[in-house]
């Protein structure tokens, strides 16, 4: 139970790291290649994205592990 905890305190902890990496390496890009702005928001976009569909990806493991647990809790005697 503690490690689910852990895994949800660690999603906001992931949202600020790209958020950060996003921001010095689209800084970066945008200075090297002149590009107004677009590369930090091109990157911005494309991790959020990612970052969502991992979330979501994790939280239905994590559904589907759940239910498994309460179905082999049902099936064993008492």
């Amino acid at each position: 139970m503690m490690k689910r905890y852990i895994i949800f305190a660690s999603i906001g902890f992931e949202l600020v790291g790209l958020i950060i990496g996003c921001f010095y390496l689209g800084q970066y890009i945008d200075e090297k290649y002149q590009t107004k702005g677009l590369a930090f928001v091109g990157l911005s976009v494309a991790c959020l994205i990612g970052w969502l569909v991992r979330v979501i990806w994790m939280l239905q493991r994590i559904n589907k592990e759940d239910e498994a647990a309460e179905k082999s809790n049902k099936t064993k005697p008492e």
